[in-house]
């Protein structure tokens, strides 16, 4: 017995090893997922307390990708910048980064001008002599 209809004359038309299409499922291999683990960083940043126009920071040890005012794994000092004082945990401050904590760029200004880290060395301009 033959197939009657649009299949069969389609089966007849195919030469050699093509297939018509058959709507099945193949199951494709898919590379694996590799498992990275990605640690945060640790950052010395501040934290803004006080009121609207009397700002009033304090210095903490934070992981990277927490929000500003989360909870900080140690703090390590304020700033209030209406009367210009800092109250800085130095050795604290040396040890984060001694153990890679990267401080924000506030932070680096603030802790070079209190001598916490080293400052830049200044840039000398040598003034070029005419010929």
């Amino acid at each position: 017995l033959r197939p009657q209809g649009r299949a069969a004359q389609m089966q007849s038309t195919f030469v050699g090893s093509v297939k018509p299409f058959s709507a099945q499922r193949v199951s494709v291999a898919r590379p694996t997922r590799v498992a990275t683990v990605i640690e945060n960083r640790v950052a010395l940043r501040f934290q803004r307390f006080g009121r609207k126009k009397l700002p009033f920071y304090r210095l903490v040890a934070i992981e990277s990708k927490d929000r500003r005012d989360g909870r900080p794994l140690e703090y390590l000092g304020w700033y209030d910048p209406l009367k210009k004082e800092t109250n800085l945990n130095a050795p604290a401050i040396k040890q984060w980064l001694q153990n890679g904590a990267q401080p924000s760029d506030t932070v680096k200004n603030l802790l070079k001008k209190a001598f916490v880290i080293e400052p830049d060395a200044p840039k000398v301009q040598v003034p070029k002599v005419q010929v």
